[in-house]
C-alpha cells in the first residue's frame, strides 16, 4: 500500500483541531443568547471532524487501500501536475477529459486511478483546494473537508428551523447525529459531496425562488452546487432539482388566498414545473456519464447492475430486488422493492458487519417510528400534515424518488448504506416533524379536556 499518513499528518491534526475548537466556541459565544440553537454548533462541528478522523483511520488500517484513498491519491496527482504542466492543470480543473489530458500525467505526477470514470474523477477536481488547506496531508485534507462540509450541513439546520421552528433538538438529531449520517457523511467520498451539494442546493432554492433574498450570491450558490452535484452523481442532482421544482411550485399554489384559483392554476404550475424538469434533463443530460444520459440508459444501467449483482464476488453481500424487464414498464414494476430496498435494507439479519448492523439499527429504528405514528397519529393526519407543507411535499418526492434510484442501481449493501444517506436525512426531517405535531396535537387535546 502507497503512503498514505506521514509526520506532516501528525503535527497537522492538532494544530487544525485547537484552531477548529476555537472556531466553534467563537460562533457559538456570538450567537448562543439570541439563537439557543447555537448549542449544538461546537458538538455538532467537532464530532464531524472527528468522525472524519475515525474515518481514514478505519478505512486504512482495516480495509488497506480504497475508495478515499484513490480520491486523495487523484487530488495529490492533479496538485502535481500544476507544477508540471499548469496549462493541462487548469483544463482538467474545467472539466478537460481528452487523452491528449491523460498524456500530461507521467511518473513524477502519479497517474490518477479514477481518470476513465468522470463522475470519480470529479472528487479529485473539487478536492485540490482542500488538499493544499490541509497541507497537502491526508488527515489535513479530511479536516478542511469537514470543516466545509458542515457548512453546508448547519445551513440547511437553519433553514429547516425557520420554515419549522421549535424543533432545534430533533432536527439536531436527523442532520447532526445520526450515526450512519456522521460517519459515512464525514468521508472523502462522493457521497459526503452529494448531501452537502443537495442541502446547498435547496437553501439557494428557498432564499431565490421562496424568500427572494440575496439573489445573486445564492444564483452563483446554486450553479456551482448544480455543476458539482451534477458532476459526481447525476441522478443527485436531477432528484434534489425535481423536489425542488415541487417545492417552488406548491409555495406559490398555497400562497394563493382563493381556493377555487389555486384548483384552477394547479395544473398550469404543474406542467409548468414538469416542462422544467424535462428541459432541465434534456439539457444537463450531457454533463452527465453516459449511464444517465437518457432514461434509456438508466434503465441498461438498472439490469446491467442487477445482473451483476449475482455475481459470486459480491460474496453474498448483494441483495436482489428481482430481474425486470428494460422497460418503462419493467422499471415501474420493481418501484416498491427498490424503494423498500433504499430506504430500509439491509435488514438486520442481513447484517455482515458493524458498519451494517448500526445501519441496519437505524433503519429498524426509523421503522418502527413510522408504524409507532401510523397507529398513534394516524395515516390521514400524516398526509395532511404532510400537504400542508410545500417543503414536506418536496422532501417526501425527494425521499421516494432518491431511495427508488439508490434501490435499484446499487448492487450491495456496503454501497447502499452510503448512498441512501440523503434518503436518512430527509426521511428523518419529516418523521420529525410529524412527531412534533402529535405532539402539538395532544398539548391541545389536553387543553381542551381541562376546559
Amino acid at each position: 500500500m502507497r503512503e498514505v499518513f506521514t509526520l506532516t499528518d501528525v503535527l497537522v491534526v492538532p494544530i487544525y483541531l485547537m484552531i477548529f475548537w476555537w472556531i466553534a466556541s467563537m460562533v457559538k459565544h456570538k450567537h448562543i443568547d439570541s439563537e439557543p440553537y447555537y448549542k449544538y454548533f461546537t458538538i455538532g462541528f467537532m464530532l464531524k471532524v472527528f468522525a472524519g478522523i475515525a474515518f481514514a483511520l478505519i478505512y486504512t488500517y482495516h480495509y488497506g487501500e480504497t475508495d478515499t484513498h484513490y480520491y486523495y491519491w487523484g487530488t495529490q496527482s492533479l496538485e502535481k501536475l500544476a507544477h508540471k504542466n499548469f496549462d493541462a492543470f487548469a483544463q482538467i480543473m474545467a472539466g478537460g477529459h481528452t487523452p491528449e489530458l491523460r498524456s500530461a500525467f507521467d511518473w513524477t505526477t502519479g497517474w490518477p486511478t479514477y481518470w476513465r470514470d468522470t463522475n470519480s474523477f470529479a472528487v479529485c477536481r473539487f478536492n485540490v483546494p482542500l488538499y493544499l488547506l490541509g497541507f497537502k496531508t491526508f488527515l489535513g485534507n479530511i479536516m478542511v473537508l469537514n470543516a466545509f462540509l458542515f457548512i453546508g450541513f448547519w445551513k440547511f439546520y437553519k433553514l429547516m428551523l425557520k420554515l419549522f421552528p421549535n424543533n432545534d433538538r430533533n432536527f439536531a438529531i436527523a442532520l447532526l447525529f445520526v450515526p450512519s449520517v456522521v460517519f459515512w457523511g464525514s468521508s472523502l467520498l462522493k457521497d459526503s459531496w452529494c448531501i452537502v451539494m443537495s442541502m446547498f442546493v435547496f437553501c439557494a432554492i428557498h432564499s431565490l425562488f421562496i424568500s427572494r433574498k440575496r439573489i445573486v450570491g445564492n444564483i452563483i450558490l446554486l450553479i456551482v452546487c448544480s455543476y458539482i452535484s451534477m458532476s459526481i452523481r447525476p441522478y443527485s442532482f436531477f432528484t434534489t432539482m425535481g423536489a425542488g421544482l415541487v417545492w417552488i411550485g406548491f409555495t406559490y399554489v398555497y400562497r394563493m388566498q382563493s381556493r377555487m384559483f389555486r384548483v384552477m392554476i394547479f395544473p398550469i404550475i404543474v406542467a409548468v414545473m414538469w416542462l422544467v424538469g424535462v428541459g432541465l434533463f434534456s439539457r444537463l443530460g450531457s454533463l452527465a456519464n453516459e449511464r444517465y444520459q437518457s432514461i434509456d440508459a438508466i434503465i441498461e444501467t438498472a439490469v446491467i447492475i442487477q445482473d451483476d449483482l449475482k455475481k459470486e464476488y459480491y460474496g453474498g453481500n448483494s441483495f436482489d430486488i428481482g430481474a425486470f424487464d428494460p422497460s418503462i414498464g419493467g422499471l415501474a414494476s420493481k418501484a416498491p422493492a427498490a424503494i423498500v430496498a433504499g430506504v430500509f435494507r439491509p435488514f438486520l439479519w442481513e447484517s455482515r458487519n458493524v458498519l451494517m448492523l448500526i445501519s441496519g439499527l437505524e433503519t429498524f429504528a426509523i421503522m418502527l417510528l413510522i408504524i409507532y405514528l401510523l397507529l398513534k397519529f394516524g395515516l390521514r393526519r400524516i398526509i395532511n400534515v404532510i400537504m400542508r407543507k410545500p417543503f414536506l411535499i418536496a422532501a417526501s418526492i425527494f425521499v421516494i424518488t432518491y431511495a427508488f434510484f439508490v434501490g435499484l442501481t446499487t448492487a450491495n449493501f456496503g454501497a447502499l448504506v452510503r448512498y441512501r444517506m440523503p434518503v436518512i436525512v430527509f426521511l428523518a426531517l419529516i418523521l420529525a416533524v410529524i412527531w412534533r405535531y402529535m405532539q402539538l396535537s395532544r398539548l391541545l387535546s389536553q387543553s381542551d379536556n381541562d376546559q
